[in-house]
């Protein structure tokens, strides 16, 4: 599979999110072999807490499932570059990489570029953007006018 289509997953994920009340975000989670193992998406209306985006929600599944705190294996795509929240929640989880579509929105509540974050961490995160960008892009705007 090819970066383009993990993206497309998540932003199926993304619509999922969207179907259920949230906000239009999605992750898929890969093995180091090309597996995927988690898919999830924005729940954050769903349950009632401002931390239970997409990231964080595959970063507890994964880890009680595989009874570990290290995902050190693991590439996210997710279709927005991540928050500071998601950023490093993938930092503590020691997530290999990150890629993603849609740069981050101006107007997001703490506006800090994930690079530059990440750049700040005791631990290597690859970060790599704009995998289906304006695709990723336009599906958040069509969601949220």
């Amino acid at each position: 599979m090819t970066h383009e289509d993990y993206m497309r997953m998540a932003m199926e994920e993304a619509d999922l999110a969207v179907k259920e009340g949230n906000a239009p975000f999605g992750v898929v989670v890969v093995s180091k072999d090309g597996r995927i193992v988690a898919k999830d998406h924005d729940r954050v209306n769903a349950l009632m807490d401002p931390t239970a985006h997409g990231e964080v929600n595959a970063i507890r599944k994964l880890c009680q499932e595989l009874g570990t705190l290290s995902l050190k294996d693991m590439t996210f795509y997710t279709t927005s570059e991540p928050c500071p929240t998601c950023l490093s929640s993938c930092i503590k989880a020691k997530v290999k990489a990150i890629n993603y579509g849609a740069e981050m929105e101006l107007t997001a509540s703490l506006p800090i570029k994930a690079r530059d974050l990440a750049g700040q961490s005791t631990h290597p995160i690859k970060i790599v953007g704009g995998i289906l960008a304006s695709e990723c892009m336009k599906q958040r705007e069509r969601y949220r006018r």
